[in-house]
């Protein structure tokens, strides 16, 4: 082989050598990004999964849902002697007021609550709001909103999150007012939007104590998009669209 040749020969291998390398480089880091992906998802699972299980512990109760089931034990809003006051379970009218805001509020012993709490209270469920001071029993059933949030997800979701579902307690996939309550979220898809977020399609699946006893389907579901995000090396739930609102 003269030298021209051998030159060539030691170029070509040199050539084959770096696309070799760059090719190995380039098959190492896509399976690394995948393992770490496949890491992100089953840790995205656990998250959701432990998300939907705590749901059950968070009670949210539109308004129309709570008067609806006043309304069957006599406690509503009536009008006495041109007067709107609040006719409670053992007979009493209370005076009501208004907010600023223009929201209802029902005044008892100098207390006043909003429309909404003392409903919860009337009807022995959990105040999700201001608490109501004039309520002699302080035991756990009239837990804030706040308080159940603090307990039960706030670990799970983003400070922004957190934020927004105290703000507006409807926007929380929990409990309604007829016995309902969240069981589970099934993960329909999980879609990868950058190294930093993922978008989880699913179902919130809701049963009812009998359904549970006797073993039999849900109640009923609702599809629901969770974003999760990254934050300090931790998945978090930053956001959640769907689900019941008030």
């Amino acid at each position: 082989m003269n030298t021209k040749g051998l030159v060539r020969f030691i170029v070509i291998g040199i050539v084959l050598l770096l696309v070799i390398s760059v090719g190995g480089y380039s098959l190492y880091r896509a399976l690394v990004a995948s393992s770490r992906d496949k890491a992100d998802v089953n840790t995205i699972y656990q998250v959701v999964g432990e998300f939907g299980a705590r749901l059950r512990n968070i009670a949210t109760y539109p308004l129309h849902d709570l008067e609806d089931l006043a309304a069957k034990e006599g406690i509503r809003v009536r009008t006495v002697n041109g007067i709107k006051v609040f006719h409670t379970k053992d007979g009493r009218d209370l005076e009501m007021s208004t907010t600023s805001d223009g929201s209802d509020c029902v005044v008892d012993h100098g207390e006043v609550m909003l429309l909404k709490s003392a409903l919860q209270w009337q009807l022995n469920l959990p105040i999700t709001g201001e608490i109501a001071s004039s309520a002699e029993d302080t035991s756990e059933q009239y837990l804030s909103t706040k308080q159940a949030v603090d307990a039960n997800l706030k670990e799970l979701i983003t400070d922004r999150l957190y934020q927004a579902f105290v703000r507006d307690p409807s926007t929380i996939p929990g409990r309604s007012a007829y016995g309902e309550w969240p069981d589970e979220i099934r993960i329909d898809s999980i879609q990868k939007v950058d190294d930093t977020s993922f978008s989880v399609s699913a179902n919130v699946i809701f049963v009812t104590s009998v359904q549970t006893a006797r073993g039999r389907g849900t109640t009923w579901k609702k599809p629901i998009t969770l974003t999760l995000k990254k934050v300090n090396g931790t998945w978090l739930i930053d956001d959640v669209t769907g689900g019941p609102k008030a």
